[in-house]
């Protein structure tokens, strides 16, 4: 394991860990207390641009990468998407939050073909457009 995969699974485990525990780290409360609407539409794009750089690297033929890439995007850019989507759709901030840290890094890591992460990684983005529309009204 690289260093740099130690690194990402590290932070995606204490941000889940923080999360599953009602989000008592300070600084998790403060990122996502602290991001507006308008912030968290600009890190919804952060994230789709995640989605696609893993979808490319798994096409490439670098699972680790791909892996590495999308569980970034997660920990770089939608916990600043949490707070704020979580006040408009708690059930979407959930969905998203499981679909982008688990269910498609998830698929990756069982060897799922391009295809099949390419298929989740669409319906992801189309939750992520609902999120963006949301985060826009409020």
């Amino acid at each position: 394991m690289n260093a740099r995969h130690a690194t990402v699974s590290l932070a995606v485990a204490m941000s889940l860990a923080a999360a599953g525990c009602g989000g008592s780290d300070e600084k998790q409360k403060t990122s996502e207390a602290g991001s507006t609407p308008a912030q968290a539409v600009v890190e919804i794009g952060s994230v789709r641009d995640a989605l696609d750089a893993g979808v490319a690297a798994l096409a490439g033929g670098d699972r680790q990468k791909a892996d590495d890439t999308i569980a970034e995007g997660y920990v770089e850019h939608f916990e600043k998407v949490e707070g704020p989507l979580e006040k408009v759709d708690h059930e979407l901030k959930e969905e998203l939050e499981e679909t982008l840290s688990t269910k498609i890094r998830g698929k990756i890591k069982d060897g799922g073909s391009v295809d099949e992460v390419r298929k989740m990684v669409e319906e992801a983005k189309g939750d992520l457009a609902t999120a963006e529309a949301k985060l826009k009204q409020s």
